[in-house]
This record gives structure tokens, C-alpha cells and sequence, in this order.
């Protein structure tokens, strides 16, 4: 193990670039500012809460929003100045929503795909409705159905020859000197539902595709 914060801090773009992130659901699932940092596993970093062990030699951490997924609900966060940095648990076929259109005080949304469409509808607009009009604006949205750019393939299909387009997206949002916030994806051409998992699927089928990323415009 090896704590490479410090990479990602100095120039996330060329980290995510090089290192498909997996995220790990921290066992404390509530949602707000806590200490994450990136373990190094060679061609990929796992995100952990917390801080490092007391075996690493840097101590880097990242003060983040986190946002979990419920797999029941729409589950909405405000992101504001309390944190630098945002991440949600990985994306395997959820949805993530950018809702409003304030720079400095976002509200975002993760939307499990397992859910009831119409339930979904409903909750997202009670979510809607709690944002004032002066600051709606039209979602700015990550998900399996998206456009070319704004789109992953989630964990379903297979290709011409037979193996799994599998797709997962690690979301993350910076905030820079002004307050404002940039919220970005990285697309991977892998399953990264859990350690396990993708690491068997490098076994099979080869690494994956490392980092289209995009900024959520």
C-alpha cells in the first residue's frame, strides 16, 4: 500500500489519467465532509475514508462530501464550503444529477438504477421543489442512457465477441480558490462494483481503458 493523495492533489487529470479509482461504500454511510485518501495498487487506487495507517509514510488526506447510495431512495446533498472535494460511491447503473445552477452551493443527487422509475420522478421533484427558482436550472446528469459524452454503459450487454461492455463512472467534484465547483467523471470500461470483481475481470479480459473524463457542462 502506498498513499498517492498527494498525486491526485497535484494534478487529479494526469492521476486519472493513469489510475482507475475504485470506491469502496465506507461503513459509516452518512453523507457530508470526512477525511478520504487514494491507496495505490499499481494500475489502479482504491478511495478510503479515513486517514492512512500508521505503515504509510505520507499522511496526505483530502477533505471530501461524500455522497452514498441508497438503494431506496433519491439521496440529494448540498455541497458548499465545507469541503474542497466531492465523491459519490461508484456508478454501476445509478444516476448522478447536478440540479442547480449555483457554482458555489450546488445540490446534487445519486439515483439508484434499481429503483422504480416513477417513484424516482416523484422524489426528485420534491427534492426540485425545495431549491429556489432563481437557482433551478436543467440537470446537468451522468447516466446509462446519456449522451455520447455524459454516458457509461453500466454492467449489462456483451460485445460482438461475447465479452461484457460493462462500463462504471467514478464522479467526483473540485472546488477552486473562488468557491466555485467543477463536477467531472471518470468513464471506465470495466466492472467496478467491488475489488473482487474487477480484478477478475482483468484476470479475463485484459485491463480496460483507462479515463475518459469529462467535465459536466
Amino acid at each position: 500500500m502506498t498513499n498517492v493523495t498527494s498525486q491526485f492533489i497535484g494534478d487529479r487529470r494526469t492521476f486519472l489519467n493513469t489510475k482507475i479509482v475504485l470506491v469502496g461504500e465506507p461503513a459509516d454511510k452518512s453523507n457530508g465532509p470526512r477525511k478520504f485518501w487514494f491507496d495505490d495498487k499499481g494500475s489502479y487506487a482504491t478511495l478510503k475514508a479515513g486517514s492512512p495507517g500508521a505503515s504509510e509514510d505520507d499522511k496526505t488526506t483530502v477533505n471530501a462530501y461524500w455522497l452514498s447510495w441508497d438503494p431506496g431512495k433519491v439521496a440529494p446533498l448540498d455541497v458548499g464550503g465545507g469541503a474542497d472535494y466531492f465523491f459519490t460511491s461508484h456508478m454501476t447503473g445509478c444516476i448522478f444529477k447536478v440540479l442547480t445552477a449555483s457554482a458555489t452551493a450546488p445540490k446534487v443527487a445519486h439515483i439508484p438504477g434499481t429503483m422504480n422509475r416513477s417513484v424516482q420522478l416523484v422524489q426528485e421533484q420534491e427534492i426540485v421543489a425545495t431549491i429556489p427558482e432563481v437557482d433551478r436550472a436543467i440537470p446537468k446528469v451522468l447516466s446509462i442512457q446519456g449522451s455520447d459524452q455524459h454516458k457509461y454503459r453500466g454492467q449489462s450487454g456483451r460485445d460482438k465477441h461475447g465479452k461484457p461492455k460493462a462500463g462504471s463512472a467514478f464522479v467526483y467534484g473540485c472546488k477552486d480558490g473562488s468557491g466555485n465547483w467543477t463536477f467531472e467523471a471518470q468513464i471506465v470500461k470495466a466492472n467496478l462494483a467491488d475489488e473482487f470483481t474487477f480484478k477478475n475481470e482483468v484476470r479475463v479480459n485484459g485491463v480496460p481503458r483507462i479515463a475518459n473524463l469529462f467535465e459536466f457542462k
